[in-house]
């Protein structure tokens, strides 16, 4: 069986567990969907609301990451980290247009499900979900948008106060003690 890792989930957007794919250890990136097992696992763990492949394979793959590097690249330039690239936007307008959806009337007032438009391929329609959730987010909360800074992280996350700079306690006991070994005992 391949290797898969564990995958982590953040405030459950999946905007942001689909960008999140990429991890750093120490200041190198590091690929987590490299195979068609990797990408599998993750859309088994990460339950989105669209029809899944019944078997993932290469293309779907190469697919995946060629979103999924645009959108992170535009998440990155939104949380003041890079900058906006009107071709990574173009490549999720094509994707978003490759599978339309329109949002009915769900199953009573304040209930509303995306429906698409004509019999796209499962997999088209689940790339053009992820990209209208990396859209409302581009769209709807830009400014709160941060990208961990603490060293093995790099996970972009939503603050919850206007100063955070973790996603969590983990990494800012981490990144305390990253300082703290820097500076020294005797500087602290």
């Amino acid at each position: 069986m391949a290797d898969v890792p564990s995958w982590t989930w953040l405030e459950g957007w999946p905007a942001l567990d689909f960008v999140n794919t990429v991890i750093r250890r120490g200041w190198q990136e590091i690929e987590l969907i490299r195979t068609p097992a990797d990408l599998d696992s993750w859309l088994e763990a990460a339950a989105l609301p669209a029809p899944r492949p019944e078997q993932v394979t290469e293309p779907d793959v190469r697919d995946f990451l060629a979103l999924r590097d645009p959108a992170l690249r535009l998440l990155r330039a939104a949380a003041g980290h890079g900058e906006w690239d009107a071709a990574d936007a173009a490549v999720l307008n094509e994707a978003l247009a490759a599978a339309p959806e329109v949002l009915a009337l769900g199953d009573g007032p304040g209930h509303a499900e995306a429906r698409p438009v004509g019999s796209p391929e499962p997999f088209t329609l689940l790339l053009a979900r992820l990209a209208g959730e990396v859209r409302d987010v581009l769209v709807g909360a830009p400014s709160e948008l941060a990208l961990c800074d603490a060293p093995g992280c790099g996970q972009l996350f939503f603050r919850r106060r206007p100063n955070q700079a973790w996603c969590g306690t983990p990494c800012g006991n981490r990144a305390r003690v990253d300082r703290h070994h820097r500076k020294g005992p005797a500087d602290a």
